[in-house]
């Protein structure tokens, strides 16, 4: 049931999947000890707390597996299940916010000049490139894309993010000019005659299709991803260190920090602030080039 509610809320799929698994392991935790969940309290909230401490998780996911405690009891006591919410009492793990990786300019337009073919799926696989830098997409937010939310004449997409949030997202000229490319030459290839069948699994719809005329997972931005990384001499990249360049290159040239929030499409501020410790290196570049102190 409270799985279900967080569908209900728009929670992401992969977070509830995560949310699945640690209450899992909750359960049989609770299991050994000959309790259930209507058996939570205070010190058992706590004992579970530590023991979790104690695996050597890293404190990203210690404090991913105290969230789904915290919400499940306060699900629980909210139903009247439990007579109050005994996660408050347990504070989660401080998080040391780790500096994102990103790529330089030089690098970037390496990557993109690796693939620079004119079959479909060289037009697709440029597409992509251009979103993850071009529009700062995160990867499930780009293979989520459907045709009818990648507007070519007003040069924009319709993302949906975490939690279902949707945002307009502006094309730039050589994201908007790869578009137009794989709609007109690469995407009726893919798709081919498969149109009928693919439409009850999404193919119809979906904007990025694979050659088979499926729609792409995630896994498949990485692996390409990583193609195009060894043809052009790059040690290695991810998709969302290209989304982390999107956001460091802009704001190295003057953009505004709320405007890369709303671009990026993070809930706070606070999460898009990183990208000041990132522009650090450049703003002492231009602060040596510009004051006459220096």
């Amino acid at each position: 049931m409270f799985l279900r509610s967080l569908e209900v809320r728009g929670i992401a799929e992969a977070t509830r999947r995560s949310y699945g698994a640690d209450l899992r392991q909750l359960v049989d935790w609770l299991d050994e000890r000959g309790q259930t969940i209507r058996d939570l309290e205070r010190r058992t909230v706590r004992a579970y707390a530590a023991h979790v401490g104690r695996r050597g998780y890293a404190p990203a996911t210690v404090a991913r597996k105290l969230s789904a405690l915290r919400g499940l009891c306060r699900f629980l006591a909210d139903r009247g299940e439990i007579c109050s919410d005994p996660s408050q009492a347990v504070p989660g793990p401080r998080r040391r916010r780790r500096l994102p990786h990103s790529l330089r300019i030089d690098e970037v337009e390496a990557l993109l000049g690796a693939c620079a073919g004119r079959e479909p799926l060289a037009l697709r696989d440029r597409l992509i490139l251009e979103l993850l830098y071009g529009s700062g997409l995160r990867s499930q937010e780009l293979v989520q894309l459907e045709l009818g939310e990648a507007h070519v004449v007003s040069e924009e997409l319709v993302v949906h993010g975490k939690g279902g949030k949707m945002r307009i997202v502006p094309l730039g000229e050589e994201a908007a000019m790869a578009l137009r490319r794989y709609l007109e030459r690469g995407r009726p290839s893919l798709l081919g005659d498969r149109s009928v069948a693919e439409s009850r699994s999404g193919g119809a719809k979906a904007l990025l299709l694979s050659k088979s005329g499926r729609p792409l997972h995630t896994s498949d931005l990485r692996r390409l991803l990583l193609r195009y990384c060894s043809i052009a001499g790059i040690d290695r990249a991810s998709p969302h260190m290209l989304r982390h360049a999107y956001a460091t290159h802009m704001l190295e040239r003057g953009a505004d920090l709320r405007a890369i929030q709303e671009l990026l499409g993070h809930s706070s501020v606070s999460t898009t602030q990183v990208y000041t410790h990132v522009s650090g290196a450049h703003l002492r570049r231009i602060y040596e080039r510009h004051h006459p102190r220096a």
